[in-house]
């Protein structure tokens, strides 16, 4: 009995324990308030200006490292340049890419020059990221980090293993 007492006793605290960081969360953002950092994980395209189908999750992707340089994968190439950012004013410069030849009706070369013309960047629905620029619009969720890269982890051969032979 005194155990299920200490456990009810525990699972309540652990309750309040939360509540003042859901009653934060909840708080209502002012309108004239800056926007957040970026934060530095994958993001995936979801919506681009004036295409109406579904985008193929992890296509297209960009990342904004802490060191202000930017990776993005663009259909078929891989594309780097630099970033800075602060209070929903944004800038990307594509620095190089490769120039494999991507497939008919590829969002590549849009994609790539709506980054780098970009201007500004907001959040809405809590992680959806809109950065906008002169052809309109582009919204991006959280991608996972395979998906945004195109690998899959492998486990490299242990380095002190014998050699089959």
């Amino acid at each position: 009995m005194r155990s299920r007492l200490i456990l009810s006793v525990a699972v309540l605290l652990a309750a309040a324990s939360l509540l003042p960081a859901y009653a934060a969360s909840a708080q209502e953002i002012p309108p004239d308030a800056p926007a957040p950092a970026i934060p530095a994980i994958p993001w995936q395209l979801t919506a681009f200006p004036g295409v109406t189908t579904g985008i193929e999750p992890g296509r297209y992707t960009v990342h904004f490292l802490p060191d202000e340089t930017v990776n993005i994968r663009a259909d078929c190439n891989w594309v780097s340049g630099f970033w800075s950012g602060a209070n929903g004013v944004l800038d990307v410069t594509v620095t190089m890419t490769t120039v494999a030849e991507c497939p008919v009706g590829s969002l590549e070369e849009p994609f790539v020059q709506g980054l780098d013309e970009a201007t500004s960047y907001a959040f809405a629905d809590g992680m959806t990221l809109i950065i906008t620029g002169p052809a309109g619009e582009m919204r991006f969720t959280p991608a996972m980090p395979a998906m945004a890269w195109g690998t899959t982890p492998v486990r490299l051969p242990d380095a002190a293993a014998p050699e089959a032979g």
